[in-house]
């Protein structure tokens, strides 16, 4: 079963998982992010076996992680002229 404490941990991890999302610099970024958090988040819900929901939460560390750098790297090559990217739509 769920403890207070990974229940706690899953809702910080989805909140900033959500918050990651909000700095990428592209629309269909975003919004993909948000719909794959908010899937995983709702599949997963209903957890009760300890060592998964363990798993789940190292998993949503290392997703958190992989979003923080995907969004630095993208917002850097955005911002390159050599790539002409900054000028091109953002919500495409």
């Amino acid at each position: 079963m769920a403890t207070a404490t990974s229940r706690a941990r899953a809702l910080t991890l989805y909140k900033q998982l959500l918050r990651s999302a909000a700095t990428m610099p592209t629309k269909n970024r975003r919004e993909y992010i948000k719909a794959k958090t908010r899937r995983e988040y709702e599949d997963n819900m209903g957890e009760t076996d300890p060592e998964k929901i363990e798993f789940l939460i190292t998993l949503a560390e290392v997703q958190l992680e992989s979003a923080q750098v995907q969004a630095a790297h993208l917002r850097q090559v955005w911002n390159d002229p050599k790539y002409g990217l900054k000028n091109a739509e953002r919500d495409q």
